[in-house]
């Protein structure tokens, strides 16, 4: 019994020490992204998450897990990766106005991108209430249809009984 109580703090230390860990392989991939100065990722890699998990050595479900609550596994890298890449966003000056607009549309694209993935999450939500709600309705509708034949047979039973001329029971 002695034994297994080891093994069990030994495995509870392991994966406390795991998630500092993966925490340090983040932060400092996330350095050398800043300092361009990857060691996996070839220069003028794209800034995303997927990125950032191939140069840390990390599953991207890693970056992008969220836990029951809704915060992020690793908040203080999410908020600082975003920080980085909208910094990097904003150093981004173009030689002339096409170029601007274009970046700048880029962005809008982006940012509509990310405004439809709510959108159809919350479209997906909602669907799933209204199916929830018509079958619920549909529930009712059988329960009232199984009332109504309740309450007719009663009254089928109380009409022969009083024709019968007998009483209750």
């Amino acid at each position: 019994m002695k034994t297994s109580g080891k093994k069990l703090a030994g495995l509870r230390r392991h994966h406390a020490n795991r998630i500092i860990k993966t925490r340090s392989q983040l932060l400092e991939a996330l350095d050398r992204m800043e300092s361009s100065n990857t060691v996996v990722v070839p220069s003028g890699f794209d800034w995303s998450k997927m990125t950032l998990a191939r140069e840390a050595g990390v599953n991207i479900n890693t970056v992008v897990r969220k836990m029951r609550t809704g915060e992020w596994s690793f908040p203080e890298v999410n908020d600082r990766f975003e920080m980085l890449k909208e910094k990097r966003g904003r150093v981004m000056i173009a030689p002339d106005a096409k170029e601007q607009r274009i970046i700048e549309l880029r962005r809008e694209v982006e940012k509509l991108r990310k405004e439809n993935r709510q959108l159809a999450l919350e479209v997906s939500r909602i669907g799933r209430q209204v199916l929830e709600e018509r079958n619920r309705a549909n529930r009712m509708a059988d329960y009232e249809r199984q009332n109504i034949s309740l309450r007719e047979e009663i009254n089928r039973i109380q009409q022969a009984r009083s024709a019968r001329g007998g009483g209750r029971v």
